[in-house]
């Protein structure tokens, strides 16, 4: 189902919107891009992806879970209520909703985690299409298509004198059947409305398929992983920055007469990660890296029929050292 809007019209479906839900929108804070509430009267335009992913809308980097208080005679146990109300996320790039999608399993699963699963249940996605290649970004060589997604609510083409939007599930139909400011369009207008994006390479850098057969052959290659991991610094920055890793480690923090347990980003990348009390079986450098590429290329798609990377190419213009994931992936596949 395809639909078109006018600017003025897209304006009143906006503060309509506004009315009954919370709406985060791109924009830029202290030089930096990131989701925030906004009153913004258009969807926006002429933006990269944020620095810190949508992710940590639906799983915060810090998230109590449940807080005690003890007395002589009693403890008293609390636990965090899910989030409620409704709330929309405006000018999700196709990349970020790709990532939601693939931490589904993940939090929804064999274990349902309440938090995750009732941020997705009460919030809306409005995709919109990219206009130019974000820098560092390789979303075409991981198969996601920068002017188009089927993992949002409703998706945005801009086009002269307004915008076409595609309906891809039923919260999307039902948010743009109400008030009368769509009119119909069509598949033809659809297809017309595809744009060049603004600093598109003319060859993929890999090819993906290679790289799922090839990196579990590289798996016992020692020399391989000693040397493209030699400068990385272990700052966990391409984890906490990545809208699909997922790792968390649970901590308690007591005072007196109370404590709350809480959650927190976690890292493959620190040393300490998987430290038990006697061994650390990953206390190499090199050993690390090699588990954070082939968790993501290798053991996540044996266990959930995907790749858990969406190309967004965050860890490659944030990492310190420029320690460059699509030259690795490059060699992986050669």
């Amino acid at each position: 189902m395809y639909l078109k809007i006018t600017p003025k019209k897209l304006i009143q479906w906006l503060d309509g919107l506004k009315a009954q839900a919370e709406v985060l929108t791109p924009a830029k804070v202290d030089g930096v891009w990131t989701y925030t509430l906004s009153d913004l009267q258009t969807l926006p335009q002429h933006y990269f992806n944020s620095c810190i992913p949508p992710k940590s809308l639906f799983f915060p980097s810090l998230q109590a879970l449940l807080g005690w208080r003890s007395s002589d005679s009693s403890l008293q146990l609390s636990s965090t209520p899910p989030p409620d109300g409704q709330r929309a996320i405006l000018g999700l790039r196709p990349c970020d909703a790709r990532a939601l999608r693939i931490l589904e399993p993940v939090f929804l699963k064999d274990y349902q985690d309440v938090f995750y699963s009732q941020n997705l249940l009460r919030t809306l996605l409005l995709g919109q299409a990219c206009r130019a290649q974000c820098q560092g970004s390789f979303c075409e060589e991981m198969g996601i298509d920068p002017q188009d997604s089927v993992d949002v609510d409703l998706f945005f083409r801009e086009v002269p004198g307004g915008y076409l939007a595609r309906v891809i599930t039923e919260k999307g139909k039902d948010l743009a059947r109400g008030g009368d400011f769509f009119e119909e369009s069509s598949a033809g207008e659809w297809n017309a409305a595809r744009r060049e994006i603004g600093g598109k390479r003319d060859n993929p850098i890999f090819d993906l398929e290679k790289v799922k057969a090839r990196v579990g052959e590289r798996f016992p290659d020692e020399d391989f992983w000693r040397r493209v991991s030699d400068k990385c610094i272990n700052c966990g920055i391409c984890t906490y920055l990545c809208p699909t890793c997922h790792c968390f480690d649970l901590c308690d923090l007591q005072m007196p007469g109370q404590g709350v347990r809480f959650r927190c980003f976690d890292s493959c990348a620190f040393p300490g990660f998987t430290k038990m009390a006697v061994h650390n079986p990953r206390e190499e450098k090199w050993r690390r890296y090699r588990q954070r590429v082939s968790h993501k290329f290798n053991f996540f798609y044996q266990n959930f029929q995907a790749v858990a990377c969406v190309g967004c190419g965050r860890c490659v213009i944030h990492c310190p050292v420029n320690l460059d994931l699509r030259e690795v992936l490059l060699a992986i596949a050669q």
